[in-house]
């Protein structure tokens, strides 16, 4: 049997509904832990067009009994397209193929929901598509333009009036003669086997990935983010059943704080924002109040201590313990050491008159299970060891 040129029809090409497929098997190559599996016609689609690979099993029939192997991943490579398997499929063997439709349905949604705002921001603004990747979670875009706020919920309400039309969607290879006439969104230049998918009125782009059969299959097209990204715009996308448990993740955080807070629904901004305001302010209060402690507990020494100093301060912030640090150098001969709880562990801020702490910090860090740097005048970081060890440490 020729091997020279691609044999698999692909029957994705025909029905992207279709779950189920019977397939000889052409060849199976041993590849690592797996095997390249080549069939004579497949409903897996390949990982292309920024959508994953098609997942599933397929059955068949070995030395009188039903075998399952699972397919892992699809890939074409060269002119041929390998099934990746667990396990050795018979060559002429007859399969019953599955594709994992909880999988590949959504990527249908959302990869056809794509195409919709993509047609759609085209035809307002005139950008290009020039990145697409979808995962089984989200499908994020990348525009060559930017797209202010106004004008995505502009996108999103005309995207969803596509949907709510329930427009027909055609996948097909146009002849050679057509194709030259067509104007078509593509981020390659093509010229043969080019597969066309039409949104009537909305959108023509080349594409090799499976599609809903109308725009009334997407469900719901939601733009959940947006961000700059080469210059441009990119969006994440979630269409479909994620954008349905998109919005009952939503809805059950919502539902929470506003039981917390005891308010409505279009209260709960309002009245977070102000509880960050008024922890601000109460944390304002504190670190002064903090800082003035620092201050006191420096008072209380003696004017000059002999050797190293260790001063501890319950849940001091970073601008406290500066405080403490930096003034702390003139109360002894050695190394001043500031400390405070921070989870599991001791922040320090050291500081010295005259010695080179950048150095010596290393040593510190490898004796208490540390972590940190700095200037000769002074090193920060974490230890990870207790508070009677660290002040043992300093003692000697």
């Amino acid at each position: 049997m020729s091997h020279d040129r691609a044999q698999t029809i692909k029957l994705y090409d025909n029905d992207s509904h279709q779950k189920e497929f019977t397939a000889r098997v052409l060849s199976c190559i041993p590849s690592g832990t797996f095997f390249k599996v080549e069939l004579s016609e497949t409903l897996f689609f390949p990982e292309g067009g920024g959508q994953p690979a098609d997942t599933g099993v397929m059955r068949f029939t070995e030395n009188g009994s039903l075998t399952e192997t699972f397919v892992s991943d699809v890939k074409i490579e060269g002119v041929k397209l390998f099934h990746f398997t667990d396990k050795a499929v018979p060559e002429g063997a007859k399969i019953n193929g599955i594709i994992d439709w909880e999988k590949r349905f959504p990527r249908m949604q959302n990869h056809s929901g794509e195409h919709v705002v993509s047609g759609i921001i085209h035809s307002m603004f005139g950008y290009e598509n020039i990145g697409f990747h979808l995962t089984d979670e989200y499908a994020t875009c990348d525009y060559n333009g930017t797209l202010t706020k106004k004008d995505i919920l502009e996108i999103e309400r005309r995207a969803n009036e596509a949907v709510f039309s329930n427009l027909k969607i055609t996948c097909e290879y146009p002849s050679p003669e057509i194709l030259k006439d067509l104007n078509y969104r593509s981020k390659l230049e093509l010229t043969e086997d080019v597969r066309i998918v039409t949104i009537d009125g909305i959108d023509v782009c080349a594409c090799c990935a499976p599609h809903v059969n109308t725009t009334g299959e997407i469900g719901l097209i939601k733009i959940v983010n947006h961000e700059k990204s080469h210059g441009g715009t990119r969006l994440h996308l979630r269409c479909g059943r994620l954008a349905l448990s998109d919005y009952n993740e939503k809805q059950d955080n919502i539902l929470r704080i506003i039981d917390m807070l005891s308010a409505r629904q279009f209260e709960t901004a309002d009245l977070v924002q102000k509880l960050i305001n008024t922890n601000q302010e109460l944390n304002h209060e504190i670190s002064k109040k903090s800082a003035q402690i620092a201050e006191c507990r420096l008072s209380l020494l003696e004017d000059k201590v002999y050797g190293n100093l260790v001063i501890f301060l319950p849940d001091a912030d970073t601008d406290t313990l500066r405080i403490l640090a930096d003034k702390g150098r003139t109360k002894c001969t050695g190394i001043f050491i500031a400390l405070t709880n921070q989870g599991n562990s001791y922040r320090y801020m050291i500081t010295s008159s005259g010695l080179e702490l950048s150095k010596l910090v290393k040593e510190y860090n490898v004796a208490l299970n540390g972590r940190g740097g700095g200037k000769d005048e002074m090193v920060q970081g974490t230890f990870g060891t207790s508070l009677e060890d660290i002040k043992k440490y300093f003692s000697k």
